[in-house]
């Protein structure tokens, strides 16, 4: 996360690599299924689930490869609003946001976290907005704005710690301990650093024990603490040499050649510093490479390679100067001072000895700015206080001058003050009783309020229940009273063909033997629409698949379901809520839409589950729907109240329709 190094005339010279994170947040995938997350693109269509896969891919090649990250990212945000999928248009654009940040560019970045930041508002997305804030910090902390991004990561962190998020904060936390040793907070960022890192093992997060451990070792040679470091030289060199983040990989070789060079292990040093050039390369971070040029030049003017020296040092110089990092020009050119000072050229020494004075007193200059209208702010407001305060004496003191005069005419009045004393408190105390009543009055009638609605969660709890218990009983009688008879039918049928065997050429009777075997098919599949018994004995993505694929025999309406996070059942409430919810809207399309095509997705994620249902039909308006909702839209959503859901439906005429609902679960 930072680099420091002792240079020719005591530079501090600093880099920063932030901790990206995207959805989902998890560990790399293997090479060959990103592979064949490749292949399956290349033949999705234009979906939500052509979406998932383009977001999961750029977050993913996003580690080795931004510029491939950000063609997936902007694909994705096209696609995401071409067809009208508000979520993944959030996704897209934070996630084309934070690889525009790893390639230094800004004011793309802002634009899309802008866009990211207002879907995710309305979509009352919490977690992503605290991904976003942290985004911000990681942006203004690249631009040397700590104060800002101090602001943005605590902001960031109390999200995630209201979340319960602990892999996440553990990302927000490394944001932090970067921000402590930019301001050379050293001792606290390494006591951060000892707390951080087992949470990090725990979570068994690869990349978060990378980042604190580099962080760790960084801090510790801040400290001249080399046989502390020593302990985890071993650890972080396995990460460097493991990890798929090449910009973690860079700053550790880079932190390892930084404790060589502070051992005064020269050549072990420019091994891991040329590694280090290297990786930044890889990766086309500018930033970090400007500032690993400015290392490696000074472990080669220690070796007394003033040529080699010179090279690394004039390449760092201009990656900083085209990628604007003034840091990394000033401390490059203290060290080209140095070098040219040792070979003898004066002049070029004097002009980037100038050079050097005049960059640190701009960013003196503009830090200094910045904390003075902190102060100006401070102040204002702490005058603001002050006049608040002088008007309340001063009005304490109108107080105290107005009760005096009253005394005076109490006492002048005599009994005609007593008299007017005792109607006040009468009057008063009418008055309290009057407020009392009302409050009263208000409480009782929150309270009718409260309970009407436990009722009324009551009363629906009992008709779910009682249509359930119904069916059951229902499909129970069919199956084993209907069921039976036309089992007993057709034995006695077969009965009749054996003893009779002319009767096998009689049309009538294999008309009527036809519909015996339809209609007890038919009785079949009533009953187990009724109550699906896969639905009792393996759970509801069976069940759904089961129905689906009944569906699409049909070769009227092909349904595809995708599922993710249903490894757990629910429990089995929920689950016959969720299939009732979902047969209903599938009786719908088929009822009204005309469509060809279906799509059932539910995900779930924690205690959250989303289920997503898209048709490809004629659509409807929806103000014109709501306004004659059926009977089956209104059982949709007295079901959807009833576990605590929110329904949303999008329907464009002649393109189709999506239903999205929205729950938590209990299991």
């Amino acid at each position: 996360m930072r680099l420091k190094i002792n240079p020719f005339l005591t530079v501090v010279i600093l880099t920063c690599t932030f901790s990206w994170f995207s959805f989902p947040l998890s560990a790399q995938l293997p090479k060959e299924q990103v592979d064949s997350l490749t292949r399956e693109l290349g033949k999705a269509k234009e979906d939500t689930n052509k979406v998932a896969l383009l977001i999961t891919l750029g977050n993913e090649v996003g580690y080795a490869d931004p510029k491939k990250a950000l063609e997936y990212g902007l694909e994705g945000h096209t696609l995401s609003k071409k067809i009208g999928f508000k979520h993944g248009t959030a996704r897209t654009a934070y996630l084309t946001a934070i690889t525009y940040l790893e390639l230094n560019n800004y004011a793309l970045a802002d634009s899309f976290l802008n866009i990211s930041e207002e879907l995710f508002r309305q979509l009352n997305d919490n977690r992503s907005l605290s991904k976003i804030l942290n985004a911000r910090g990681n942006k203004n902390y690249m631009m040397g704005n700590y104060r800002l991004a101090a602001e943005f990561y605590t902001k960031a962190a109390e999200g995630f710690d209201k979340a319960n998020d602990t892999a996440t904060a553990l990302i927000v936390y490394q944001n932090v301990i970067a921000l402590l040793g930019q301001i050379k907070q050293y001792e606290k960022a390494v006591q951060l650093c000892k707390k951080v890192l087992p949470l990090a093992e725990r979570t068994s997060d690869s990349l978060a024990v990378g980042y604190n451990l580099q962080a760790l070792v960084t801090d510790l040679v801040a400290l001249d603490k080399y046989e502390e470091a020593a302990a985890y030289i071993n650890r972080l060199l396995w990460h460097g040499n493991t990890t798929g983040d090449q910009s973690l990989s860079a700053e550790i070789f880079s932190t390892l050649g930084t404790y060589y060079y502070r051992k005064e292990n020269y050549a072990k040093a420019i091994e891991y510093f040329d590694i280090a050039v290297k990786k930044a390369e890889l990766i086309d971070n500018k930033y970090q490479a400007a500032n690993h040029y400015n290392s490696i030049g000074q472990a080669y003017y220690r070796t007394g390679n003033f040529s080699r020296a010179k090279e690394h040092l004039l390449k760092g110089m201009g990656l900083a100067r085209e990628y604007n990092n003034k840091r990394a020009e000033s401390n490059i050119a203290l060290s080209l001072s140095t070098l040219y000072d040792s070979t003898g050229d004066y002049r070029n020494a004097y002009e980037n000895m100038v050079l050097h004075s005049k960059i640190t007193d701009s960013i003196l200059s503009s830090e200094t700015r910045n904390y003075a209208s902190e102060l100006e702010t401070q102040y204002e407001t702490n005058k603001k206080e002050t006049e608040i305060l002088r008007l309340q004496q001063e009005q304490q003191q109108k107080d105290f001058t107005l009760r005096k005069r009253n005394t005076y005419l109490v006492i002048a009045a005599g009994l005609l003050a007593a008299t007017l004393i005792i109607l006040g408190l009468v009057r008063k105390n009418y008055s309290t009783r009057q407020k009392l009543s009302k409050q009263q009055s208000i409480l009782q009638e929150e309270k009718i309020i409260s309970m009407e609605k436990q009722q009324q969660v009551v009363s629906l709890q009992s008709m779910i229940n009682g249509q359930e218990t119904e069916r059951t009983r229902i499909a129970k009688d069919l199956h084993d009273g209907l069921g039976g008879i036309f089992s007993t039918v057709k034995m006695h049928y077969s009965t009749l063909q054996q003893d009779t065997p002319q009767i096998k050429n009689n049309s009538l009777y294999k008309k009527t033997l036809d519909l015996i075997n339809n209609a007890s098919d038919e009785l079949r599949k009533v009953a187990h629409n009724m109550m699906p018994e896969v639905l009792m004995k393996v759970g509801l993505a069976e069940a759904l698949q089961d129905f689906c694929n009944n569906i699409s025999s049909g070769k009227l309406l092909k349904i595809t379901l995708q599922t993710f996070g249903m490894e757990e059942r629910l429990n089995s409430s929920t689950e016959i809520i969720l299939y009732r919810i979902i047969q209903e809207l599938v009786n719908n399309i088929i009822k009204h839409a005309y469509a060809t095509e279906a799509l059932i997705q539910i995900n779930r994620e924690g205690n959250r589950l989303s289920v997503v249902i898209e048709d490809n039909g004629r659509g409807f308006d929806t103000k014109e729907a709501e306004e004659r909702r059926s009977m089956g839209m209104a059982t949709v959503k007295s079901r959807v109240d009833y576990l605590n859901g929110r329904l949303t439906i999008d329907s464009r005429k002649d393109i189709g329709t999506t239903v999205m609902i929205d729950l938590l679960i209990n299991g």
